[in-house]
């Protein structure tokens, strides 16, 4: 067998490369100049210096390790997903490592550069000011502490992530001469990992999902309209909620918050607080990052037994992110079979980040479980009045700056010195923006700071490796107690029958006894750091979060709708200022409380679902209000768009015309009621969509007047639909060139697209004719105009796992296992399976021994010695 292994390791990559030469000559027919500092392209097209090295399909090899325990067996199935069985966990951790490096190192390296200020290193200029913004967010520094008390304090964990990173650095160091085409493209060579990278992807999931700029957007709506106004869209309980855990409160039907009267009257503050929004959204990535939040959202759901044919739970996953190649996800199976008897061994299957190890979301022998983002308040903002540069006032005395100083290295330039000052609540993130804000516009001794959750010791992966090996509930919810930033809905079920959902993560506790009468308090606007206001004076209790154990209803499910209703929040804790409207979760409940009996592909007509429950609140009262106008006379130019929305089953398909209609029209509704109120001019943002669907429950709401004329108009709520059908009409005409509504199809606008790290089409996947919407279960949210919209964002993962056979357990990635755009596995399960809603068998219950689906095997076997 071996020598057949090793015949088979010799055998060349000619074919590979010269697919590879074909995409590298478009390209170079895009780009005939060095940009961003690039190397000239066409030295990539010399043997030996450029896609003549980069790395071939994985093949069939036998390798001998120094420093591994046993041999360990790596068989990829199809889709070149990789299945991992090993004697050893440190066996394991070490394949696992070597595997992530072989698949995906230019993108866990550039995403360690991000997240470490290292990107001008590479890039030049360009990117400097991400870098300084990286640093000051004090990620890498956070990252460095946390592996300090990692090795202090829990050594168990230490030897595997150390192995791990072995594997990473084992491949980098034999493959010198394969570098991905990336690492041509930039003119650089990756550096080893560490086990401080590892840490530091975690704080760019925890960045990406909890770091955010919505108490300056509130605080700017706030200033704009006054309190009254701001608490009637920007109640922080929405109406028509359907709450994560059932049974730990009701929820009522209309917004209860209650305003003192009182407003802002700093309008010197607001006009900073502008400015700092405007300069965060100059930074690319802040930008990307503001604009993915509004769209951003993941769904999971468990059947209990009780309702599903096989009296088993099913458990489903499918979290959304952003739709890049290579993907977010790395689909793998991890086999240890170390000390079984005593339940710590591996064999767990999902989804991996690589650059850390274990598996994220998945399921072992005995526990399924899959994430959700909770949205609870984890950050706040303050502001401060600066002495100067090295002190701050800080309630009534003159408090010095903590400092940390970096160098940063600049491609092409000389190195920049960058010193981050902290204030007591965290690190200034005005000093870096200052060429952004004009000096009449910013007051000249205000200074902004945050203070995040991810500003401190994380044990995320001690939770991760509970998680791959817990056996029950009980396991589980210990695990749990290790999950620290990153805020997450995780729901469970396990072979034992039970179902469960904890909304865990570290929440703060404030102490807003000194707040002014207008502040809303609970973290919601910044805080006046200078007077004390807002510090963090505790956490939410482990014990106390809600959670919700083999409920009567049969079922959980989390679409980042609030957590649980205001009874829990006034009386305990308050926890969310920021979640989704609840249409999705709407959509979910209402099918898993309606059916019985479920199956796996139940299970796949629900994760797939398109059925708008957003059309379906809006759309019946616009055709109410038409009839109720024209009676049976709808002037034609109404009549056809009306037949087609009237027929219509609120279904996004691409090749229907009610979908552009409905979307349209939804637009202007939402425009003509809320513009002339916000001003978006000074970036205040518009209230959640589910509140103008509660307005239309008061025909003569004043939101629905117009008050951009000199003298106001009254509108009604009427006058407003109607009005905005007329308008969608007229659009639609103009956009499609025909004033035939069934020619009108959503997939003509509506778009989606799977682009690469680097932003090159030829990279890319995409715009193809999309269905979906932001709301509908399967999602793909797209800001509509003339040329169209593009969805970029969307389920980044689809698992479902059957608890009576994990055999049984099926799953997809919207892009491949590989990261290399030359290999077959860069966008095999997008092209052939995702975008076709199919998924694939896991073969779980498969061994070395009888695996059925075999594309190539890789072994490692020791030599003895250490690494």
């Amino acid at each position: 067998m071996y020598m057949t292994l090793n015949s088979l390791s010799s055998k060349k990559n000619t074919i590979a490369f010269s697919t590879a030469l074909v995409a590298t000559i478009l390209i170079l027919l895009v780009f005939s100049i060095p940009i961003l500092g690039l190397p000239a392209l066409g030295d990539l097209l010399f043997p030996g210096n450029g896609l003549w090295t980069v790395p071939g399909e994985p093949e069939s090899q036998l390798l001998y390790i120094d420093g591994m325990d046993d041999e360990v067996t790596v068989i990829r199935d199809e889709w070149g997903i990789p299945h991992i069985y090993a004697s050893t966990d440190n066996d394991l951790f070490f394949s696992q490592g070597y595997l992530h490096a072989q698949d995906r190192y230019f993108q866990m390296d550039l995403i360690r550069r991000q997240v470490r200020g290292q990107l001008a290193e590479v890039l030049g200029e360009y990117a400097l000011e991400q870098d300084k913004l990286s640093l000051a967010m004090g990620m890498e520094y956070w990252a460095k502490k946390t592996d300090e008390v990692i090795r202090a304090n829990y050594s168990e964990f230490v030897e595997p992530l150390e192995k791990y990173v072995e594997g990473i650095n084992y491949y980098l160091a034999t493959h010198k001469n394969n570098l991905p085409v990336e690492y041509q493209l930039l003119g650089f060579e990756p550096k080893p990992w560490t086990t401080v990278d590892t840490l530091c992807l975690v704080q760019e999931m925890a960045r990406q999902l909890s770091w955010n700029y919505n108490d300056l957007y509130r605080y700017s709506n706030l200033a704009g309209l006054g309190n009254d106004k701001y608490l009637e869209l920007f109640n922080p309980f929405l109406p028509y909620q359907i709450p994560i855990v059932p049974n730990c409160s009701s929820y009522p039907s209309s917004p209860i918050f209650s305003s003192s009267g009182d407003s802002p009257s700093a309008s010197n503050l607001k006009a900073s607080v502008d400015w700092l929004i405007k300069g965060i959204e100059g930074i690319d990535s802040e930008k990307k990052l503001i604009e993915s939040k509004l769209t951003q959202g993941s769904n999971n759901w468990v059947a209990h037994g009780s309702k599903t044919t096989t009296g088993k739970p099913i458990l489903c996953n499918d979290m959304h992110l952003a739709w890049i190649l290579p993907g977010v996800w790395y689909e793998q199976h991890l086999v240890s079979q170390e000390i079984p008897d005593e339940g710590t061994n591996y064999n767990s299957y999902g989804f991996a980040i690589p650059g850390m190890p274990l598996i994220a979301v998945g399921h072992n022998n005995y526990v399924a479980w899959g994430f959700t983002n909770t949205g609870y308040d984890v950050m706040d903002w303050y502001y401060y009045n600066e002495k100067n540069s090295t002190h701050y006032l800080y309630e009534g005395d003159y408090e010095p700056f903590e400092t940390r100083d970096y160098t940063i290295k600049v491609y092409g330039g000389e190195d920049v010195q960058f010193t981050v000052r902290e204030t007591k609540e965290g690190p200034v993130l005005t000093d870096f923006l200052n060429d952004r804000i004009p000096s009449d516009l910013k007051q000249s001794d205000t200074i902004f700071a945050a203070q995040w959750m991810g500003n401190d010791i994380y044990l995320n992966l001690l939770a991760g490796q509970d998680f791959n090996r817990a056996t029950d509930r009980e396991d589980f919810n210990e695990a749990s107690r290790y999950w620290d930033t990153l805020a997450q809905n995780i729901v469970y079920a396990d072979v034992d029958g039970n179902i469960a959902i904890r909304p865990t993560g570290r929440v703060p506790i404030r102490d807003d006894s000194n707040i002014p009468s207008w502040h809303l308090g609970n973290g919601s606007i910044p805080y006046n750091g200078s007077n004390g206001e807002g510090k963090w004076i505790d956490e939410v209790p482990f014990n106390q979060l809600p959670n919700s154990l083999n409920p009567s209803q049969g079922y959980l499910a989390s679409a980042n709708q609030i957590a649980v209703g205001p009874e829990y929040n006034f009386s305990k804790y308050f926890l969310q200022n920021e979640y989704a409207n609840g249409y999705r979760a709407r959509r979910i409940n209402e099918l898993l409380n309606t059916t019985d009996n479920i199956t796996i592909d139940k299970m796949k007509e629900i994760q797939l679902d398109i059925n708008s429950s957003v059309a379906k609140a809006f759309i019946p009262t616009l055709l109410d209000v038409i009839e109720y106008t024209y009676g049976t006379s709808i002037p034609e130019g109404l009549n056809q768009a009306y037949n087609v929305l009237k027929d219509w089953k609120y279904v996004m398909d691409k090749d229907m015309a009610a979908p552009t209609i409905y979307r349209k029209w939804r637009d202007f509704f939402y425009d003509l009621t809320f513009d002339d109120d916000i001003d978006y001019y000074n970036l205040s943002r518009g209230p959640q969509l589910v509140m103008l669907e509660y307005l239309m429950n008061n025909q003569t709401s004043h939101w629905f007047n117009n008050i951009s004329t000199g003298t106001p108009i009254q509108m009604t709520r009427n006058q407003t639909m109607l009005l905005a059908f007329n308008n969608t009409i007229d659009w639609l005409e103009n956009v499609y060139s025909t004033d035939d509504p069934t020619k009108w199809t959503w997939g003509t606008l509506h778009k989606v697209k799977f682009s690469h790290l680097s932003g090159l089409n030829i990279l890319s996947v995409g715009p193809l004719p999309g269905s979906g919407e932001g709301y509908t279960v399967n999602p793909a949210g797209a800001y509509i105009d003339e040329d169209g919209g593009v969805a970029q964002g969307g389920a980044s993962e689809r698992l479902i796992v059957d608890l009576s056979d994990m055999g049984n357990s099926i799953s997809v990635i919207p892009s491949g296992e590989s990261g290399h755009p030359h290999l077959k596995h860069y966008t095999d399960q997008l092209t052939e399976l995702f975008l076709k809603g199919k998924y694939h068998r896991q073969y779980f219950d498969y061994t070395a021994s009888n695996f059925p689906s075999i594309e190539s095997i890789l072994i490692f076997k020791p030599t003895g010695g250490g690494f």
